[in-house]
């Protein structure tokens, strides 16, 4: 069994460091015993009881009217949130790279800044509620305090993102506040108005397109609810029986622990919606276990971290992503879903396909029988967690409620059901750990919703969106190709760096105006861009999901990166075909779907495959112009032409019997 030798490099990797989610778990683990810590547990304990009741208290007349408006109700989500980020990731440990944390008074001033900025937050909060409720009365015209809170939670947001999320969302946010204040001294189409700073902070504070418009709304009545749900899940012991019954499945298969890695990671990554947490979640299991069976450090680390990645995209939850298109394209949730299954399915039949062949060529021994879980004790002992997730799915597509009350009856039924457990994995009195914990799991989705949500301000505004869209048509000629291309290699350099809801949220406000300019539907664009906000996590130079899988592999994180493109090629691929062919979006006839379908699938074998560098060759692996033969005819399986795809499939099987035919003589040789 081949042993490849570790990079030294990737040892230094803090895979904590990758994900805001991440951050905020250790930053539980660190204060809960401090007295900041303890208050920010109170917050945190607040701020589910908060969402939980917040669903019920439209029709309870005993709740203020004050309390039940717009801004009250999405301002005390924001509140809350930065609230506990404040207390848990105080100043000193973000000034000057930590270089005075030891300092005493330094800490002394600092914290009296954090609390200071925790007032400051509340009043501005309030301020922007006083002002909306007062618009009517003042003919539309804001009052004098809601500049004044607008430029109080401009800086908040942009200090809170800054320590939860680091520097390039703020950054980001900066540049088109920037924008939006001087763009009128540009000359052309990019030119606007002139905005004084005064008109924008009033219109952070109290427009619906502001701080508190639709990136907040989403994240206050819905997505806070599902990580709710996932943290529940999670503390029930989830992650274990899904990674039992993956290997389960596979483990007879010789590539079967990687193919456990795949599917636990993609069942684990449509909960959570975090492709790094995902990674560390399940990789610490399946890494080791890939390496021991003769995978390379680096194909170990790639293949969790296209996996994980590809959760995100996988109904019926894909992360917060889903609720946020909901909101932009004002579709129906059961529509998206219905949208996103078959390209997902194919994302995952790419990456499956790649590791059986990477099996089969490389030096991988079976898993010995003993360490093969048994299907059926399995099931017998997590039965309740299948039902859980079936309570989930009937709530959500088929009973069709509300997700935020589908969330809450997912939630709810994880300590009903696990009253069954034997083991009591699960019980009562984890509740309000789970309660907390789901707080501080939405701490990075609070922060990088909010400073998006100043992002979306400033390109409604200024009209950016529409600018933009017109500036890349035009460079694509008004072709649709280029112009994906375009909108794709943006997505993936937006997403660098940036946690996939927020990289998704900018590309939506102004890269799908454009494709939505050039026919597309606004469900197609808006999931194109969803991809490839998600795929940014695989993609190098900053690759995070694969960073995350490098540190536990050891193994160097470039390498790593591009065997994670190699192995998830074809999720590359399969957005443009969606938005060619809306067949494979099960939106056509049964004939076209299935046709679409069978030659998509037909290509992601061969593109895979090729990739991987076998194809039917036994434990052979294939020439580089054999290759390029079979990845060329599997992208001729995904060009919507019935002559491509004939082509395509016609060499497909000329190679496949010329491999077959060679690999027997091969073998009768040896004989």
């Amino acid at each position: 069994m081949a042993k490849d030798k570790p990079a030294p490099e990737a040892k230094e990797i803090d895979i904590n460091s990758l994900d805001a989610d991440l951050v905020a778990a250790q930053k539980l683990e660190e204060t809960k015993n401090t007295v900041w810590g303890k208050i920010a547990i109170i917050f945190a304990f607040a701020m589910s009881l908060y969402h939980i009741v917040k669903i019920f208290w439209g029709s309870w007349s005993f709740i203020p009217s004050s309390l039940k408006g717009v801004i009250p109700e999405r301002g005390i989500h924001v509140a809350l949130a930065f609230t506990i980020l404040f207390l848990t990731m105080p100043l000193y440990e973000h000034l000057f790279k930590d270089r005075f944390a030891d300092n005493k008074a330094v800490r002394a001033i600092t914290r009296i800044i954090d609390v200071i900025c925790i007032i400051a937050l509340w009043a501005a909060i309030y301020m922007c509620s006083y002002e909306y409720e007062h618009l009517s009365a003042n003919l539309g015209m804001p009052g004098k305090w809601a500049a004044v809170a607008g430029c109080i939670l401009f800086i908040l947001v942009l200090e809170g993102a800054r320590r939860c999320l680091g520097y390039i969302m703020p950054i980001l946010a900066l540049l088109f506040f920037a924008y939006a204040r001087w763009g009128h001294l540009i000359q052309g189409r990019l030119g606007h108005a002139k905005y004084s700073f005064k008109q924008l902070f009033q219109y952070m504070a109290i427009d619906l397109d502001g701080v508190f418009g639709t990136t907040i709304s989403v994240s206050a009545g819905v997505i806070f609810m599902f990580v709710m749900f996932g943290a529940f899940l999670e503390a029930s012991g989830c992650s274990t029986f899904i990674n039992d019954l993956a290997l389960s499945l596979t483990g007879k298969l010789r590539s079967g622990p990687a193919l456990s890695a795949v599917v636990a990671s993609a069942l684990m990554g449509c909960i959570n919606g975090s492709a790094v947490a995902n990674v560390v979640g399940t990789g610490t299991f399946t890494i080791p276990l890939m390496k021991s069976r003769g995978y390379k450090s680096d194909f170990a680390g790639g293949v969790e971290a296209v996996a994980s990645t590809g959760g995100q995209i996988l109904p019926p939850v894909m992360g917060s992503g889903a609720f946020l298109m909901v909101a932009f394209t004002l579709e129906k949730y059961t529509t998206i879903v219905k949208a996103a299954v078959i390209p997902a399915v194919l994302y995952f039949l790419g990456a499956g396909i790649a590791v059986y062949a990477q099996g089969e060529v490389g030096d991988v021994e079976l898993l010995p029988k003993d360490q093969i879980p048994k299907t059926r004790k399995v099931l017998q002992d997590g039965w309740m967690y299948l039902v859980i997730i079936a309570v989930l799915v009937w709530a959500l597509l088929i009973a069709q409620y509300t997700p935020v009350l589908a969330a809450l009856i997912g939630t709810a039924s994880v300590p009903v059901v696990m009253l069954v457990d034997r083991k009591k994995r699960f019980t009562f009195k984890d509740i309000p750990k789970s309660l907390v914990k789901s707080s501080f799991n939405a701490l990075s989705i609070v922060a990088g919703c909010a400073c998006a949500g100043i992002v979306v301000a400033m390109v409604a505004r200024t009209g950016l969106g529409v600018k933009f869209g017109d500036a890349m048509i035009n460079a694509a000629g008004g072709r649709l190709f280029l112009s994906l291309l375009f909108t794709a290699i943006a997505c993936i350099i937006l997403g660098m760096g940036l946690p996939t809801t927020s990289a998704y949220v900018i590309g939506a406000s102004i890269l799908a105006p454009a494709l939505i300019g050039l026919k597309l539907t606004p469900l197609t664009a808006h999931l194109f861009v969803f991809y490839f906000a998600c795929l940014s996590a695989i993609t190098p130079p900053v690759a995070l999901a694969a960073y995350a899988g490098a540190g536990i592999a050891k193994s160097n994180p470039m390498t790593t990166a591009v065997q994670a493109c190699k192995i998830g090629f074809a999720g590359f691929i399969v957005p443009f075909v969606f938005c060619y062919n809306s067949a494979l979006n099960l939106n056509g006839t049964l004939g076209q779907i299935l046709m679409v379908c069978g030659t998509a699938l037909v290509g992601c074998f061969g593109m895979s495959c090729g990739m991987q560098g076998w194809y039917f060759s036994g434990q052979r692996k294939i020439s580089w112009l054999m290759r390029i033969i079979i990845i060329g005819a599997g992208l001729c399986m995904m060009i919507p032409s019935d002559l491509l795809s004939i082509v395509g499939l016609v060499i497909l099987v000329l190679a496949a019997i010329f491999e077959k035919s060679r690999n027997a003589k091969k073998v009768s040789a040896a004989v």
